[in-house]
């Protein structure tokens, strides 16, 4: 049985009783009044908040409740108590990071400053910063206070939400041109190498490994001793303008084969604009392989699109 009226804001917090969940039961009184010991340990006397606000229990109300109990007590003092919290401690907050980052990431070494975290008691938990809790902006450099949402787990699964700012760095690698690349034509080995710097780890558009790159098309021109990033480059067209394509053309039981001129450039799954050489019109079809396009026609002949 709970009973709420117990519990009332105490001003003085000094002496308070500490309990390591949010309500308390007879045997946690019974510290302090050993009457309470001749009831069933587990008996409610009422919840503390998890914030570590003091309660304190009031002695003319536990008087009553002895009595109701066939306990004689008289005189009984006004008890306080208070969930044990803590504040997470930039080295509890930095480790959960820590292990984050090489689990979910996969990165060893890096360096985490924290600037600045939450200060509000918490329950005693298990400190979590989850990959999910990062704010990282669309293509995210090197930003210089990181936000990290993270929580404190407690009483099996229960939890308390923490931040922090942090600056993060680790040794990293990046892919870098050798010489002006041109745009439009695939990446070579011999134009790219790797560089190992002292970075922001968790900037997704960073080309790290040369497979990023070889044999991609740069988008633009990509300058000389230059970091290159995912974004900048793209994977080469299935079929390029100009190319003279097979095009398959199927409708029903109908299979036919002919060639044509690509008039746009597309990739496998996309759709290009094919001139058909002998009668000089142009048809859409869809990518299906290196310099292979695909028609659906319908039974009276017409282009299904």
């Amino acid at each position: 049985m709970i009973f709420p009226f117990l519990l009332v804001l105490s001003v003085t917090p000094a002496g308070c009783q500490i309990v390591d969940r949010d309500y308390i039961v007879a045997a946690d009184l019974a510290v302090t009044v050993p009457a309470f010991a001749q009831m069933p340990s587990d008996f409610n006397l009422g919840y503390l908040p998890s914030s570590g606000a003091t309660r304190t229990l009031r002695g003319a109300d536990l008087q009553r409740i002895a009595k109701n109990r066939g306990i004689a007590a008289d005189g009984l003092p006004d008890v306080c108590f208070q969930r044990r919290t803590f504040v997470p401690s930039a080295e509890q907050i930095r480790k959960a990071m820590l292990d984050v980052m090489l689990n979910s990431w996969d990165i060893k070494g890096a360096k985490i400053e924290i600037v600045s975290s939450s200060q509000h008691p918490v329950p005693m938990g298990e400190v979590v910063f989850p990959r999910d809790g990062i704010q990282l902006s669309q293509g995210a450099s090197a930003p210089e206070d990181l936000l990290w949402h993270g929580t404190v787990r407690y009483d099996g699964g229960k939890t308390a939400s923490i931040w922090a700012k942090v600056r993060i760095t680790a040794t990293m690698t990046r892919v870098v041109a050798v010489k002006t690349i041109p745009a439009g034509k695939p990446i070579q080995k011999n134009q790219v190498r790797l560089e190992t710097y002292e970075g922001f780890p968790l900037d997704e558009t960073m080309a790290r490994t040369l497979d990023e790159v070889v044999n991609k098309v740069p988008k633009s021109p990509l300058q000389a001793l230059t970091p290159i990033r995912k974004t900048q480059v793209e994977r080469p067209p299935d079929v390029a303008k100009g190319d003279v394509v097979t095009v398959q053309v199927i409708g029903g039981a109908m299979r036919m084969v002919l060639e044509g001129t690509a008039q746009t450039a597309g990739i496998s799954g996309g759709v290009i604009v094919v001139r058909n050489p002998s009668s000089g019109k142009d048809f859409r079809a869809q990518v299906t392989g290196k310099d292979q396009v695909t028609v659906l026609v319908n039974d009276a002949g017409g282009q299904i699109q």
